[in-house]
């Protein structure tokens, strides 16, 4: 939303910049302070421009309209699938409690699709860049620098979606589960190599270290498991911290000396005494697609 809000704004300002430029042109001109050829070859320059600045609005407000109709057709959606819930609710297939906890999310997705539909509505409103400037900033969403990453409440750790669907929508929620299932596959795999003569030995996570067979797989099922809970900011909590404590593992292990090696992990690697393997890089690119999954958790709660 906020790129498309940029961009329209920009468009505006890229228009209404050549149109002063056109005034200023008519001014020289009338003042005798150009000749009749720096004229026209300015004015046509700035005609161009201005169209060019014209097509651009015209083309963000066709994406905007289909935004817009696809948010309008979301919260059609949700308030069929809310009162579809209320039936289930009310012939006693769902409990009061399963009831009241999926009614709460759709009512907060609702929520945030009208405020998003609001947004869309004043953009297609706006006639000039400063239109846009005075649209307010979306409810309940505080920039990314002023978030608190505080811990959730106890009672969100035992609350789980109710299907599969849930945890795959929208495919962001993704990056956590598939992050934390690479994480535990990667202690499995081989992390280094050495040999010679024709011989190559591999080495996997456990060799080099027990500490990292355990943090690959504790928070790596920590990840999986988490990607089911059913509250956002909590599912995002797990996951930045899952992915987090693994990585500082990993540093500690790779940089404090190793008794079978006379030297640190990562000054084996880099001395060449040991190559490095794929299971390092599983782990290392796995952690962090569990981090920036809870980050986008976090932020969509």
């Amino acid at each position: 939303m906020s790129k498309l809000t940029h961009q329209l704004q920009r468009a505006f300002l890229a228009g209404e910049g050549v149109e002063r430029f056109l005034v200023n042109l008519e001014d020289l001109r009338s003042e005798g302070s150009i000749t009749d050829e720096q004229y026209a070859y300015l004015k046509k320059d700035y005609e161009e421009r201005l169209a060019a600045a014209g097509a651009a609005v015209a083309q963000q407000r066709l994406e905007i309209k289909s935004l817009l109709e696809d948010h309008r057709t979301s919260l059609a959606n949700s308030k069929l699938e809310s009162d579809r819930l209320g039936v289930r609710f009310k012939v006693g297939e769902l409990p009061l409690d399963k009831y009241e906890r999926l009614n709460r999310k759709m009512r907060k997705r609702a929520s945030n699709t009208e405020a998003e539909i609001a947004e869309l509505e004043k953009l297609l409103e706006a006639n000039s860049a400063s239109d846009i400037g005075l649209l307010p900033a979306k409810p309940g969403k505080a920039p990314l620098g002023e978030q608190r990453f505080t811990v959730p409440e106890a009672s969100s750790f035992t609350a789980f979606e109710g299907s599969i669907g849930e945890v795959a929508s929208p495919r962001t929620r993704l990056l956590g589960l598939v992050g934390g299932l690479f994480l535990f596959i990667s202690v499995f795999m081989p992390w280094a190599s050495s040999g010679g003569f024709g011989f190559t030995i591999s080495y996997p996570a456990g060799d080099l270290s027990g500490h990292l067979t355990a943090a690959g797989i504790i928070f790596g099922l920590m990840a999986i498991g988490a990607a089911f809970l059913a509250e956002s900011q909590t599912k995002g909590f797990v996951h930045i911290v899952a992915g987090a404590i693994a990585l500082l593992v990993l540093l500690i292990v790779m940089t404090v000396p190793n008794r079978a090696l006379d030297t640190s992990i990562a000054g084996a690697i880099s001395r060449g005494w040991v190559t490095t393997g794929a299971g390092l890089v599983f782990y290392i690119i796995a952690a962090t697609a569990v981090i920036c999954g809870g980050v986008f958790e976090r932020r969509e709660a």
